[in-house]
């Protein structure tokens, strides 16, 4: 697949590439993302001391540009091509990244099988013909979770495990282990105070203290562990019925269209009221069939789901293989909190996709 057969797919499907800076603020992904990826950044510092990063992804790239040329809430579809750089354990740090983002769009569930749609053509035309394709969906796992009693840091770090079965099985396991009791006092202060002076005070002790980080942590990062510990000795402890409920959900791998009858019985079972969320997942399910999707072939799994805060809702992923922990080759979703994050006033639907060129069958000349 060359870069010119790329351009005209995304033109003649009215998504109008752009470009953006490779050297982007590294303090964006940070923040979105969590310090977790800062092992995976490569970052420089400019004169001032800015912290600079080569861009790990592009939709955030793509969403500052749409901030910085008008105004958040309006509609623009948007198409990539370019490089992108990140850490990837077995495969180069630099690779091909092409995708669409479409914005401000109220036609929701069109808009998320237009891109779907899109997303299977490009990678058609890279020789990925018929994938396997995994559907997740962030408000599913949010309200489950929510709903359940779970406190907001706990959900934040299961939320940001999404995306592989193991990670969430480890994330939960984390957020719901008794916390030792060895310093009892100091863990009280800790979840008492503001969250932003706590993490101040924590590394300011470990500078005094001169703590040195280990295994490539940051003390901001061991500042958040120290938190995330105070918090779960102060909160409500999570009960076995609660537990077994979540269990089940992250356990859940069916065919999409045997999903919303599973859920609801899961719902009911937790006592959740739920029933708007996966009459929205129905309907999304009808739009696919639409656009001429394959929903008999498509797989819901409960752990699939945005890793990143700004998902909201349905993601989606393409892989030439049944074996769900390999990498994507095409990996989308829902990101209507993404605008926010990034200063709008407004909450802007917005829904892309982002294929890794290396990893289609024909891979790609950008």
């Amino acid at each position: 697949m060359s870069r010119r057969q790329i351009i005209e797919l995304l033109e003649t499907s009215g998504y109008m590439p752009v470009e953006t800076p490779i050297l982007q603020p590294a303090d964006i992904f940070l923040d979105l993302v969590g310090e977790d990826i800062r092992t995976r950044l490569f970052t420089t510092e400019d004169q001032a001391g800015t912290e600079l990063c080569l861009r790990p992804e592009l939709t955030i790239p793509i969403c500052r540009h749409h901030m910085e040329t008008g105004e958040a809430e309006r509609p623009a579809n948007y198409g990539y091509l370019g490089p992108a750089f990140r850490f990837r354990p077995g495969e180069s740090g630099e690779f091909s990244q092409a995708g669409i983002e479409s914005i401000g769009r109220d036609d929701t569930l069109a808009a998320d099988a237009e891109v779907m749609a899109l997303s299977a053509s490009l990678a058609s035309a890279g020789g990925l013909t018929d994938p396997s394709i995994t559907l997740g969906d962030s408000a599913i796992f949010t309200a489950f979770v929510e709903g359940l009693g779970f406190a907001p840091r706990a959900i934040r770090r299961l939320r940001r495990a999404l995306g592989s079965r193991t990670r969430v099985e480890a994330a939960l396991a984390d957020v719901t282990a008794t916390a030792d009791d060895d310093q009892p006092a100091m863990m009280a202060a800790l979840a008492s105070g503001d969250p932003g002076e706590t993490r101040a005070l924590v590394e300011e002790l470990m500078n005094l203290a001169r703590i040195q980080p280990v295994g490539g942590r940051t003390s901001a990062e061991i500042a958040e562990r120290f938190i995330e510990k105070a918090a779960r000795q102060s909160a409500a402890p999570i009960s076995e019925a609660a537990m077994t409920c979540l269990e089940a959900l992250i356990h859940l791998e069916v065919p999409a269209r045997e999903a919303a009858s599973l859920l609801t019985r899961l719902a009911s079972v937790a006592s959740l009221q739920l029933e708007p969320i996966i009459d929205q997942f129905t309907a999304r399910l009808d739009a696919f069939e639409e656009r001429s999707l394959p929903v008999s072939s498509m797989t819901f799994c409960g752990w699939s789901g945005g890793r990143l805060d700004y998902y909201t809702g349905f993601t989606f992923e393409m892989r030439g293989s049944e074996d769900r922990t390999t990498p994507p080759a095409v990996s989308g979703g829902r990101f209507d909190g993404l605008m926010e994050r990034l200063g709008s006033s407004k909450t802007v639907p917005a829904v892309g996709a982002a294929l890794w060129l290396d990893r289609l069958p024909e891979g790609g000349e950008a």
